[in-house]
């Protein structure tokens, strides 16, 4: 996801391009939580913790309702 802020990227992203989101905790690094759609039409939530250099996923698995 691009900064829709920064002058530089002619790139932005609209909210049918997002596939999750990233927040950050009083305490802790950043967490992304995306969600990946499957071949039979449900989707994969993906979440992972920002480590400095990379994203670690720290956890997978299909939801049976999303919201």
């Amino acid at each position: 996801m691009t900064d829709p802020d920064n002058s530089t990227d002619s790139r932005t992203v609209t909210l049918t391009d997002a596939k999750g989101f990233i927040y950050e905790p009083v305490r802790g690094p950043k967490r992304k939580i995306q969600f990946n759609p499957r071949s039979d039409g449900r989707f994969k939530r993906v979440e992972a913790v920002w480590n400095g250099c990379r994203w670690r996923v720290t956890g997978r698995d299909s939801p049976a309702l999303l919201e």
